[in-house]
């Protein structure tokens, strides 16, 4: 390339080189490589619209994660895939057919979902396009969808031998009824709301008595499915009542009044109404007390025929309408204002009923067993590790799932059933069996393949379950069913068990720990060996973002306006190891400005040195030696922190390096005394380090200098300088020349006027400081340096373990001078204290390597040196 342009511009920029990437299969990974394998699966991004800014947060990681992996040696793989997101993408879709005046029951089953499946191939398309545009490695050439025929072959064989081992039931349970999506939700997908809310105290009437108890709801429309008063048996106002019935108000029936020690004698009133299908601890109850169970609710949340006049009405509605009608009765004793706790649908966020249904269920704690065991003993880390706890915490007390789902996009569950010889009677709702298993039941068929005669009766009759799988079923798969599983594939040998999974910790129980236990149980190994979870992405406020709130901007809007690269730097800027990302587009414009410094920093260098070499010589000077040391501590921390996946921590890293280091000193250097090589070899260096945080940008600058390679990505990982001079005189003058600098602006002194100093130090350093004269004066802005001399003017002073400095000044201040340095004595005396105390504490001593504590000491000393240095400076003034 002929030019430099003198400002970047990633517009045209980016697309050009992802198109070069896609067309050299640089994503695609090569089977016949000898070299180690390392995969990444995707967490796939719903198929229900646009990605967010927390998309490219989690997706840059990944990106990160395998670019680097691909400049150190590996054969990587990133699976690119996406859910068809049962609940979430036909709630969208709904609410599109809706808006031309179209309800999903009027097309039908099959129509809608034909509905669906355009939706699908419209955003799926945007998502490819996203994915693209953040510059993401991933080989489109394996790309899967979890709806597509393979894939839902391999979920209806899943089901199918968890049900032939046992581990899979119908069964009738209390579970998480939404309203408006009209069907059951697990509780990893119900979200929990504090609102404001009325605590409602009211009287039942004890029979044959004038007395009442009082109980206490949240809810009174649900008290028309009363089957029970609840009380402690050891609550001394209620224990003479058990055994006793009361008169349920309104529908005036006969209730029992029961003990057991589940009830809370602080709250309320002591006393519990129990409503078994409607609420999840009263069905509980309800079963250990043989209690009858009452359904009062329509799916929709309208009341039933159950409820008298009530019949038909809305269930806020008809509290409201209770509430009067126990009024007048006289049996409503007060109302509390409180804070209710609502449990809500993540999808549509309607306020979700308890419901008693029959649904499909996952025995969960035997597949949880053996996935805590490879938490603990570290076959699987976690990073951050304080989400350790957390996920032994939810498999430890873990639940069955329920896995079926009343929804028409999605796997339809695999069980058929014949219409002559299957009987639902022993599905109505009694007070008898209420979660029996079903063992064999005669006219139900489990099976992979489509079901066309009975093999009870023979009858051809048979019609397969109207449910679907949840769309997790699906997902939990993901790691070995997108690599050919159950077929032994090139690809399920080569990449799985794959290497990292990078997702957010909000799905730790709905996917990952599902992933671990699937990889368990069906291919008897873990799906991965670390689980990195980044931080969420909030607004300015620290509110979840959401596009509902108007707090979600679209990412892509970003990307036309700063750059992909800018976007995906900026954010990993202001991503702390374990905060939540308050996210301002000013962290965009800071990404921006770093990719410009970048931009011009090898500018610079291609307009001095692009001829130069890109392999280091022999003869290099110490200013070259002082920067290659650096790079090696930069690129020593770097590794360090890719091990424990702090990638927040290199961005950092990287940032200081290039701005504060390379070009606020090197290039700075390089003025006055030429490199020789080292500044082309460098940037080459800097740009490979770079490229993963940052592809598109390093992969310009790259082809800009010819470097030898196709592709930056074929480069390979830097490794650490041999550094053969002693480079610690260089820190000293750099040092010093930033207390002069430091010196200016506490003065105010004009930039350009040129200071006179005397350097008091030993005869070596002396010597080196001639040698550089020129180098010192340029960039300290000195006229005259004297050394060794005594002092017979106002001076302000520069102390340091070797050295003393004092820059005369006309009109000085004394006492200001004093007032900076005694500060200086005071900080420093913090900092002894500090060093001090760590070397002296026992926990420090035995967890700090020999190196660590030897620098400990030495940093010790200069501070007591310096500070010595201080005092003698003050007594002089």
């Amino acid at each position: 390339m002929k030019d430099f342009p003198s400002k970047y511009d990633p517009k045209g920029i980016e697309d050009k080189w992802y198109e070069f990437w896609m067309k050299e299969k640089f994503f695609t990974p090569d089977l016949k490589s000898k070299k180690e394998p390392y995969t990444i699966m995707i967490p796939l991004p719903n198929v229900t619209g646009r990605l967010t800014l927390g998309h490219v947060l989690n997706n840059s990681v990944q990106d990160i994660l395998i670019r680097q992996k691909k400049l150190t040696g590996y054969e990587t793989l990133w699976m690119a895939g996406m859910d068809h997101a049962g609940i979430a993408t036909q709630v969208v879709v709904e609410a599109k057919l809706l808006e031309k005046g179209i309800k999903k029951e009027n097309l039908g089953r099959e129509k809608f979902i034909q509905e669906v499946w355009k939706w699908k191939e419209e955003y799926a398309q945007v998502i490819r396009t996203q994915l693209k545009k953040m510059g993401c490695a991933l080989d489109w050439s394996r790309e899967q969808f979890t709806l597509s025929d393979d894939y839902s072959k391999k979920v209806i064989r899943v089901f199918v031998e968890l049900f032939n081992k046992g581990l899979i039931y119908r069964g009738k349970y209390i579970i998480n009824w939404c309203p408006r999506c009209l069907t059951a939700l697990s509780d990893e997908q119900v979200e929990k709301e504090e609102e404001p809310g009325k605590l409602y105290y009211i009287k039942y009437p004890i029979i044959k008595t004038n007395n009442f108890i009082t109980v206490a709801t949240t809810r009174p429309e649900t008290m028309l499915g009363d089957t029970a008063v609840c009380v402690n048996p050891q609550d001394k106002r209620y224990k003479n009542s058990i055994g006793e019935k009361v008169l349920l108000p309104i529908m005036d029936r006969q209730i029992p009044i029961i003990g057991d020690d589940y009830v809370d004698p602080d709250f309320g009133t002591g006393a519990l109404k129990v409503t078994p299908s409607h609420d999840p601890f009263d069905f509980e109850l309800a079963k250990k007390h043989d209690l009858e169970f009452i359904n009062i609710m329509n799916p929709d949340a309208t009341l039933n025929e159950n409820t008298k006049e009530f019949n038909g009405l809305e269930r806020y509605e008809a509290r409201k309408k209770i509430i009067e009608k126990l009024k007048e009765g006289g049996l409503l004793e007060q109302i509390e204002d409180y804070k209710l706790p609502l449990s809500k649908c993540e999808r549509c966020h309607t306020a979700i009923e308890p419901r008693i249904s029959k649904q499909w269920f996952v025995k969960m704690k035997p597949l949880a067993k053996p996935a805590i065991k490879v938490v603990k003993d570290g076959t699987i880390k976690i990073y951050p590790k304080r989400w350790i706890n957390l996920y032994n915490h939810w498999m430890e007390n873990i639940r069955d799932w329920c896995i079926s789902r009343q929804l028409w996009w999605g796997h339809r569950i695999p069980v058929y059933y014949c219409r002559k010889c299957y009987s639902t009677e022993n599905t109505e709702i009694n007070k008898l069996q209420m979660n029996a298993e079903m063992k064999n039941p005669k006219g139900i068929f489990v099976s992979t393949t489509k079901i066309e005669k009975c093999r009870d009766c023979g009858s051809t009759d048979i019609y397969q379950d109207e449910d679907v799988l949840d769309t997790w079923f699906s997902s939990w798969i993901w790691p070995f069913a997108t690599l050919g599983w159950p077929d032994d594939t090139k690809d399920f040998r080569r990449f799985y068990p794959t290497q990292t999974l990078a997702t957010g910790w909000d799905i730790i129980y709905l996917w990952v720990a599902r992933m671990i236990m699937a990889g368990l149980e069906f291919i008897k190994q873990i799906p991965f060996s670390n689980v990195v979870f980044h931080s969420m992405i909030r607004d300015e406020k620290g509110m979840k973002m959401s596009k509902s709130l108007g707090n979600s901007p679209d990412p892509m809007d970003f990307i036309d306006k700063y750059g992909a690269d800018a976007l995906r730097f900026g954010l990993q800027l202001i991503t702390p190891k374990e905060q939540d990302v308050l996210f301002s587009e000013k962290s965009i414009e800071v990404g921006r400005k770093f990719c410009n410094k970048l931009w011009n920093a090898s500018r610079l260098v291609w307009n001095n040195h692009k001829d130069d070499s890109d392999v280091l010589s022999e003869n290099i000077s110490i200013y070259d030696e002082w920067i290659l040391n650096e790079f090696n501590k930069l690129l020593e921390s770097i590794d360090n922190h890719f091990s424990n996946f702090e990638l927040n921590a290199i961005a950092r890293k990287i940032y200081d390096f290039v701005w504060h280091i390379f070009c606020d000193w090197y290039l700075e250097f390089i003025k006055i005394v030429p490199s020789k090589g080292v500044a082309k070899y460098l940037l080459k260096q800097i740009i490979i380090v770079s490229h993963p945080f940052m592809p598109f940008i390093t992969e310009e600058i790259y082809h800009k200098f010819n470097f030898s390679k196709k592709s930056i990505i074929q480069e390979n990982w830097p490794s650490h300088i041999e550094i053969k001079k002693d480079i610690t005189d260089i820190s000293k003058i750099k040092n010093l020349i930033e207390e002069i600098r430091n010196i200016r602006g506490l003065f105010n002194i004009n930039p350009k006027e040129r200071l006179n100093v005397i350097i008091n130090t030993n005869k070596r350093f002396e010597s080196f400081l001639k040698e550089n004269l020129d180098f010192l004066k340029e960039l300290a802005g000195l006229k005259n340096i004297e050394f060794n001399k005594p002092l017979t003017m106002s001076v302000a002073s520069v102390i340091m373990p070797t050295l003393e400095c004092y820059i005369i000044l006309s009109g000085i201040d004394l006492s200001k001078e004093k007032e900076r340095l005694t500060k200086e004595i005071q900080f420093l005396s913090r900092r002894i204290d500090e060093i001090k105390y760590r070397l002296n504490n026992p926990m420090y001593i035995n967890k700090a390597s020999n190196e660590v504590r030897e620098r400990e000491k030495k940093r010790l000393e200069d501070f007591f040196k310096k500070k010595d240095g201080i005092q003698k400076v003050i007594e002089k003034l």
